[in-house]
């Protein structure tokens, strides 16, 4: 049985036509901020990895819709830089991370390969 996994939303990052059947997501209650999602997904991850018994490579594959391009994304030179941007306030940092990079961040945090299956340039 495959168990599904709450998705990250941000209605910023997709059509507005979608929004209403985005309806399996996590809650700004179980994530606040951008740390607090990254965690989440961290752990979805390593929960996935432990249930499905993988005791080797993983790949997680981003098969969302496409986002829109963010300035911000630009601005981040550096994995340093972009850990320092996700424990920022939005406001801090001058605007969202979409949330394809935070799934990205998390996968390669977790020692895994990253697929990024849109056309966006995460």
């Amino acid at each position: 049985k495959v168990k599904l996994f709450r998705g990250l939303f941000d209605p910023r990052f997709i059509g507005s036509s979608q929004h209403d059947t985005a309806n399996y997501i996590l809650t700004e209650q179980e994530c606040k901020n951008d740390a607090e999602a990254l965690k989440c997904l961290r752990a979805d991850i390593r929960y996935f990895k432990w249930r499905n018994g993988v005791v080797g490579h993983t790949t997680v594959i981003w098969s969302a819709s496409v986002e829109p391009n963010s300035d911000l994304v630009t601005k981040i030179l550096t994995a340093d830089h972009l850990l320092e941007a996700i424990d920022m306030s939005e406001e801090e940092r001058g605007g969202p991370i979409p949330p394809s990079l935070l799934y990205a961040t998390a996968a390669i945090l977790e020692g895994c390969s990253f697929v990024n299956g849109g056309s966006q340039n995460t």
